[in-house]
């Protein structure tokens, strides 16, 4: 026996702005139909915000380009543990990620959503949380991220901090023989000893500094992502009262509709009644006028 749909899966292309409308529009359906348990669970759905919805739109859109992401952030994984070059694999990663962003962006702007800067950055976070966590990776795959995430930070991808020298130029081996320098005597050891520590050093301060900024970052991210469901959450109890009011003013439009009704009909039986023939004041009045014709006694 086939399974049956599950009826919320039809609200997942709905955009964020249409959402509460059509979900309580769904709901009335299947309790219509008496699928009330089904009915209780949509009419429970959340809003989504319109980065999470626009990910996942962009996700089920174009697939390939999900794939080739993914792909290029574990090669970059591989680089940073010294199993390939970091620079070639970061340039991958870099020009795969930019269009899923572009695709997303897109689907915003086809549904009347603008892109700003703080979007934009939320957006990015997200996208990069998905794409380092194999859960989340899968939930973005199938188009079921259900709330925004913050920036895990480059070193993630390491599990690690990055150090600038990983990601400057080397010299190819061929240059590195020609310009080989012959072997320096004793005393000159000790001076190479120091530039090479000098050096250590100066890679572990930046990568210190790098694990700050990272940090920071995604500080940051964890405070904006927090600050947009808060919105998020007053905006969905705001359009509830406000549904609740649409319907207090229905059932009250509907009471004063049939007020008017019964005040129109109660009219109605008064000007019946009005218009009517008297003949009890029609058999008085001839006495009177019989009266004004009798003959007045002549005087004397």
């Amino acid at each position: 026996m086939k399974a049956q749909a599950d009826p919320a899966e039809a609200l997942r292309s709905v955009p964020p702005r249409d959402f509460i409308q059509a979900r309580d529009a769904l709901a009335a359906q299947l309790t219509k139909r008496g699928r009330v348990a089904e009915a209780r669970r949509v009419a429970r759905l959340r809003r989504p915000g319109p980065v999470v919805w626009a990910l996942n739109r962009a996700a089920l859109a174009r697939p390939r380009e999900l794939a080739a992401l993914v792909e290029t952030v574990d090669r970059l994984r591989r680089a940073q543990l010294g199993q390939g070059d970091v620079r070639a694999a970061m340039e991958e990663y870099r020009a795969a990620f930019e269009p899923l962003v572009r695709g997303a962006h897109q689907v915003l702007r086809e549904a009347g959503t603008g892109v700003t800067a703080a979007l934009d950055r939320r957006m990015r976070s997200t996208l990069l949380a998905a794409l380092t966590d194999r859960g989340l990776r899968a939930e973005l795959g199938a188009g079921r991220l259900d709330r925004e995430h913050a920036d895990p930070g480059f070193a993630v991808l390491s599990r690690g901090p990055v150090p600038a020298g990983f990601l400057a130029a080397r010299p190819s081996a061929r240059s590195v023989k020609t310009t080989r320098p012959a072997p320096a005597p004793p005393p000159q050891s000790p001076p190479r000893s120091d530039s090479a520590a000098a050096a250590a050093a100066k890679t572990r301060r930046e990568a210190r500094e790098q694990a700050r900024a990272a940090r920071r970052a995604a500080r940051e991210a964890r405070s904006q992502a927090l600050r947009a469901e808060r919105a998020e959450r007053a905006a969905q109890a705001a359009e509830r009262r406000v549904a609740a009011m649409r319907r207090a003013l229905a059932a009250i439009e509907e009471q004063s509709a049939q007020l008017r009704a019964r005040a129109d009909e109660a009219r109605g039986r008064v000007t019946g009644a009005a218009e009517s023939p008297r003949p009890a004041q029609s058999r008085v009045a001839h006495p009177e006028a019989t009266h004004s014709r009798a003959p007045r006694p002549a005087r004397g």
